[in-house]
């Protein structure tokens, strides 16, 4: 895949990736960067691409590692930071749950909050981006088998938290 072909794919799935950037990490000029830094670090690889079919998935998988590793890189810095506690201000919260709740109501994001990351991460690809079981593999670097129970499981989950607040709201609802 050419440099000007992949620029092309990233830029018709822009706003996709921006948007599960947003999702994974809850800031958006963080999940500007994320996409961005996937992008380089998609051109400085691109020719590690097995099927230029997939370079979405591809893409979102290489924003998904950028993300980790940010959150790593991070995870040292607070360690560091704890370890000289003069250095240290104050809280800013958590972003993450803010920007996702101007997404999904209340109960949705408790209930995708209290997923395991790669189901989340499954769910969100399938049922908001819309990717098949085979993309999703792809982007999260795991057999399909692997991803049909994630989102199985993960959406069994969903349904049993979100079916307790609608009990609690209409005791005949959700029968």
């Amino acid at each position: 895949m050419t440099e000007d072909e992949l620029i092309a794919a990233a830029l018709a799935g822009a706003g996709r990736l921006r948007r599960f950037a947003l999702h994974l990490c809850g800031d958006p000029d963080m999940a500007e960067d994320l996409v961005q830094d996937g992008l380089i670090r998609a051109l400085a690889s691109r020719r590690d691409l097995r099927d230029p079919g997939l370079v979405l998935p591809w893409l979102f998988s290489i924003v998904r590692r950028a993300f980790f590793d940010e959150r790593r890189r991070a995870e040292h810095r607070t360690r560091l930071v704890e370890a000289k506690p003069d250095l240290s201000g104050p809280s800013t919260g958590n972003l993450e749950a803010e920007i996702v709740e101007r997404g999904f109501s209340d109960e949705v994001t408790r209930a995708l909050s209290a997923l395991p990351e790669e189901w989340r991460t499954s769910i969100l690809l399938c049922d908001v981006e819309g990717f098949s079981y085979q993309e999703i593999a792809e982007a999260m670097s795991c057999p399909l088998g692997t991803v049909r129970s994630r989102i199985a499981r993960g959406r069994a989950q969903l349904l049993t938290a979100l079916r307790s607040p609608a009990r609690d709201l209409d005791p005949g609802v959700c029968r």
